[in-house]
């Protein structure tokens, strides 16, 4: 037996399988089994949370990275040397030439601030993603309308616009030490809907229906640059400010990078947040494993005495907490990742009771969710560390029982 109890390999997880589904009191097991469903549940929701919070993040850049130019350069058109950097760049897909003002809409004695984009025709042409978020009018004909506009659908049943229907824009202009308006009478062609911030706040006017030199007096006019990822910016915009002479580079980091860093944020204290839910589990594992090994003094005594090592005791205890870790992870995450897939049919059932939608009133008709796996490796790697350290007490505790004081 001495000899079979230095060679644990098999016997080390036979004596704690069996001691943890049958070795302990009532109350000792059932202790163990509710830290097993609180892992369980932890896991599943943090993983649930996490995908869904991916999806929210990962539909919103999409939609507003679609409509918006990823850099934007204060200058056009581009010296030859930028032009040339960016033909053999091959993370830029197209450029153009772009207008930014900001001012305010008015009709029918409503006023809204907004912010005017400008495309020229070829580039409205190669624009899928405004084409498709099109909910009243026709992109081809804003392009050969003269003086017309496109507005957010939102904001044109806010204001009461209809396509055909007289807009007038008042353009901040600084002159001298002021700022005064400008207003230009304008015909709204159509309506968008991206389903993002930029339909309150965005128009889209066409470039070519005015010279460049009255764009100037408008607002800023310089060229656009679309990346094929939109989180290759900064690098793109590192190497073209490495040439010479290169002027005023912005970003959409610049302008939008706060909206994903709260989205980032509120990702960051949910986790935290529900990862609490995992580490009272771990609390529940260090009490259900200190009970068992207060009911096994006297047979951790006797196998001490038939030659059991303090490393075979340690190891037996944490084989425990090792199995629970590792099913309670296991079983966590695949109900994560089925709730992940249902989670519509959650929604609604949630609806059904509290009787309120929780996406009313929001951008989407349906919830959004992404599996990252790096995510999902994270929540791995926490949830059984968690677990491995709530057991290395008890096991540790249970090494160090003096055999002589239990042996009676």
């Amino acid at each position: 037996m001495v000899a079979r109890l230095r060679q644990p390999s098999g016997l080390l997880y036979q004596m704690a399988a069996r001691m943890l589904l049958q070795g302990a009191a009532g109350f000792a097991r059932f202790v163990t089994w509710v830290s097993l469903i609180g892992l369980v549940l932890g896991v599943a929701v943090l993983t649930l949370v996490v995908n869904v919070m991916n999806g929210f993040d990962r539909e919103l850049r999409q939609r507003l990275l679609g409509s918006i130019p990823h850099l934007t350069v204060a200058q056009t058109p581009l010296s030859e040397d930028m032009r040339s950097l960016l033909i053999t760049e091959e993370r830029v897909s197209s450029d153009g030439k772009y207008f930014q003002g900001f001012g305010v809409l008015t009709a029918d004695s409503r006023a809204f601030p907004v912010t005017m984009i400008g495309f020229g025709t070829t580039d409205l042409q190669s624009m899928p993603d405004l084409d498709r978020s099109m909910r009243r009018g026709e992109l081809a004909a804003f392009r050969d309308m003269p003086n017309s506009v496109l507005i957010g659908e939102p904001l044109a049943r806010y204001l009461g616009l209809a396509p055909g229907d007289p807009v007038i824009f008042g353009v901040s202009v600084a002159q001298g030490d002021s700022v005064t308006l400008r207003w230009l009478r304008l015909s709204l062609a159509g309506t968008f809907e991206m389903g993002a911030e930029s339909d309150y706040s965005m128009v889209v006017v066409n470039l070519d229906q005015r010279s460049d030199d009255e764009w100037r007096t408008l607002g800023q006019l310089g060229t656009r640059i679309m990346l094929a990822d939109p989180m290759d910016a900064p690098a793109v915009k590192a190497r073209l400010a490495a040439t010479m002479q290169t002027p005023q580079i912005v970003t959409w980091e610049a302008t939008y990078g706060e909206l994903f860093q709260a989205v980032r944020m509120e990702k960051s204290m949910m986790f935290a947040l529900l990862f609490l839910v995992v580490a009272i589990a771990g609390f529940n594992i260090i009490s259900g494993q200190s009970m068992m090994v207060h009911d096994k003094r006297s047979q951790i005594a006797m196998l001490r005495t038939m030659g059991a090592r303090q490393r075979f005791i340690f190891a037996l205890f944490l084989s425990q907490g090792a199995f629970i870790a590792v099913l309670g992870t296991t079983v966590g995450l695949l109900l994560g990742l089925l709730m992940t897939g249902n989670v519509d049919a959650l929604i609604e059932a949630l609806s059904a009771i509290t009787g309120q939608h929780l996406l009313e009133g929001s951008y989407f008709m349906s919830v959004p969710t992404y599996v990252a796996w790096t995510d999902l490796s994270i929540i791995v790697f926490l949830s059984i560390g968690v677990a491995l350290i709530s057991s290395w007490l008890p096991a540790k505790r249970a090494s160090e029982l003096a055999p002589a004081r239990h042996l009676h």
